[in-house]
């Protein structure tokens, strides 16, 4: 009955919250550990091949000193990759600074890396969203960017944000070459859209909705709507 079907799919929910949640801490704990271990062990690693490179009492031939040159440069690589990839696993701007900085970091990456022109818009206030909603919306928009990147051959993004009328909007439109949306959304995880269809349960844990809108060559638009704290 619809009372026992209710109760079924709040369950759910409450549930799928705790794995994100949990997800979320794991994420953090990695990051921590990336930056404090690893990357120390590679900061360390770099200092001291620049000081058996600097040292003349050492007298390197010229091939070990290219050789020195180039373990340095990946060393120094390795650390710039190990620190993105921290970043991604749990920005601590998202943290320190909230979604909007958050939203123009990922947005700057995308630029920086793969040529694509991300326009931010904001139209809200941020101290309205809870961090638990703030981390949510990342979440959903760094996943919507991933799938930009790798499938939609897109040159330009807009992240708009806005709130009224008591919820947010966030809405995440690109010019690439769209895809036939099945019908209904719930469909997504029979066509291999895990991402997507993780993005819609992360927009059900708020209350809210996630729609998408695409066409065969005229881009997609991810609608994203939350109903926000009175």
């Amino acid at each position: 009955d619809v009372t026992n079907e209710r109760k079924m799919r709040d369950s759910m929910r409450f549930y799928l919250q705790k794995v994100l949640v949990a997800q979320e801490e794991e994420r953090k704990r990695i990051a921590r550990d990336l930056h404090d271990d690893t990357g120390q062990s590679l900061l360390l690693l770099t200092h001291r091949l620049d000081a058996i490179s600097a040292d003349p009492k050492n007298k390197l031939s010229k091939p070990v000193q290219e050789k020195l040159s180039e373990l340095h440069s990946l060393a120094v690589e390795s650390l710039d990759s190990l620190r993105r990839y921290a970043q991604e696993l749990r920005p601590a701007i998202l943290d320190d600074i909230g979604l909007i900085a958050s939203l123009e970091w990922i947005a700057d990456n995308l630029i920086a890396e793969d040529g694509i022109d991300v326009n931010v818009q904001v139209d809200m206030r941020e101290r309205d969203l809870p961090h638990e909603a703030q981390l949510t919306l990342f979440r959903i928009a760094q996943e919507a960017l991933v799938n930009i990147k790798r499938h939609a051959q897109a040159s330009e993004v807009v992240i708009r944000l806005e709130a009224a009328a008591g919820k947010l909007t966030m809405v995440i439109t690109d010019n690439g070459k769209g895809f036939k949306v099945p019908m209904p959304l719930s469909q997504l995880g029979s066509t291999e859209k895990l991402g997507l269809l993780g993005m819609q349960e992360r927009a059900q844990l708020l209350s809210g909705s996630l729609n998408i809108q695409s066409e065969l060559g005229k881009g997609t638009a991810i609608i994203v709507e939350v109903p926000l704290e009175e």
